[in-house]
């Protein structure tokens, strides 16, 4: 791994920076910037839970750092570049590689949804890394979560009306996800969509729901405490009462005890 040196790594950048218009170049000189640095063995504080199962050059922080703040510039001046730039790296199969394509997805100029939209369609599949997944989700969404808040809610919903619960957990966990997001202020939409899984959860996305649950506590307790007293009122399923005991220390504690009652 060759150490950091500011002046000679924003040099290096610049200069892939300038095969921005050229995909391909763009994707080998990222992979040779990549590899200069790269430390395979070290895992910089990884959490092993959420540690990507895919391949990892394991970066010093600098050099994302630094690689995003000049991409910034880039996909500002060229959004059309960019997402050709996006298109190329997501073929690759370094976590950091496709990260980086999604930081461009979340941080594209947006006047239509469409482009943006078209490949969390064809990216977001059950199969793709838990990591790479919680990136496209909060990362990756974020241009169109503040500017087409519509279309965001459209593109979960092609999750959530699905048939198969790998997909509808795909939608559950979209839902999480965007409610972390910085300027997410639509409580009402995510209790709406999430209804109708916690009246009646499957045990395929039943931790999914629950990580929900525990977000939705966090930025609202007492609001998420009477939409599940409202949910709990009418479901028959046992699961929803399970699901609701196994959120219950998300709560402060007054809210528990109330909450307590409604299981009973």
């Amino acid at each position: 791994m060759t150490a950091v040196n500011p002046t000679r790594l924003r040099f290096q950048i610049l200069g892939l920076m300038a095969t921005f218009d050229t995909p391909v170049d763009f994707h080998h000189k990222l992979q040779g910037l990549f590899s200069l640095y790269a430390n395979y063995a070290l895992r910089f504080g990884e959490d092993v839970s959420t540690r990507p199962l895919i391949s990892m050059y394991h970066l010093p922080h600098p050099v994302i750092r630094q690689l995003t703040l000049d991409l910034k510039t880039r996909i500002a001046a060229d959004p059309a570049a960019a997402l050709a730039v996006a298109d190329e790296l997501w073929r690759d199969e370094y976590y950091e590689v496709r990260h980086t394509a999604i930081r461009i997805l979340g941080n594209l100029p947006l006047d239509d949804p469409q482009p943006v939209l078209e490949r969390l369609r064809a990216w977001l599949t059950p199969d793709l890394d838990q990591a790479l997944r919680s990136d496209l989700f909060t990362i990756g969404t974020r241009s169109l979560q503040e500017a087409f808040p519509q279309a965001w809610e459209a593109l979960i919903l092609t999750f959530l009306t699905q048939t198969e619960p790998k997909k509808i957990a795909l939608g559950i966990q979209a839902l999480s996800e965007g409610a972390k997001s910085p300027t997410f202020k639509n409580l009402p939409t995510l209790f709406r969509l999430a209804s109708p899984f916690i009246r009646d959860p499957h045990s395929a996305y039943t931790r999914d729901l629950e990580d929900l649950v525990e977000t939705l506590v966090a930025l609202s307790p007492h609001e998420t405490a009477y939409f599940l007293k409202q949910i709990l009122a009418v479901s028959n399923s046992p699961e929803t009462a399970r699901l609701v005991k196994n959120c219950l220390s998300a709560f402060p504690e007054e809210i528990q005890a109330d909450l307590k009652s409604s299981l009973q």
